[in-house]
């Protein structure tokens, strides 16, 4: 399993580490409510409210916003297939099953990969990140998701800096 909020961290570890207390904070959130703040930045142009000050371009919600995205589309993807096939089934599931705490990245396939590397692009471009850095970053998570893919293994999640 590769979890978004790990994901997030290796990514940003790699090609922003003075973000890493940013990461870490956030971390100690649950995933809607770092979506919503770091949407919300960019719009208002107010500081994240955790104690940092605004910062002309991160890493950071470029990486989490587009790999939410991405896990978000494959859930509903996924949801999608399930009810064709059994919709009353699928309600008594949906019934029982509490929300997970932490969104999961399955498998993308290769057009799903390109469309990450795109967002990622596209958000860092808004963001005001040089094309070579968002290039190197976009390559970085594709790399990352791909790998995951490829190995098939779970991965122990990231330590949180607070624990």
């Amino acid at each position: 399993m590769v979890y978004v909020r790990d994901l997030v961290r290796e990514v940003v570890a790699e090609h922003a580490a003075h973000e890493l207390p940013l990461v870490d904070s956030l971390r100690r959130r649950d995933d809607d409510e770092v979506v919503r703040t770091l949407s919300r930045r960019g719009q208002r142009r107010e500081p994240l409210g955790f104690g940092y000050a605004e910062v002309a371009a991160l890493v950071t919600p470029v990486v989490w916003l587009v790999l939410d995205q991405a896990a978000r589309r494959a859930v509903d993807t996924a949801t999608e297939s399930m009810l064709t096939r059994g919709r009353s089934g699928v309600r008594r599931l949906l019934r029982r099953a509490p929300a997970p705490p932490e969104r999961e990245l399955i498998a993308l396939d290769p057009a799903e990969l390109a469309l990450v590397r795109t967002h990622i692009l596209e958000r860092a471009a808004e963001r005001g990140i040089e094309r070579r850095e968002a290039e190197a970053l976009a390559d970085g998570v594709v790399a990352k998701l791909a790998t995951a893919a490829e190995t098939g293994q779970e991965r122990p999640p990231t330590p949180d800096a607070a624990s």
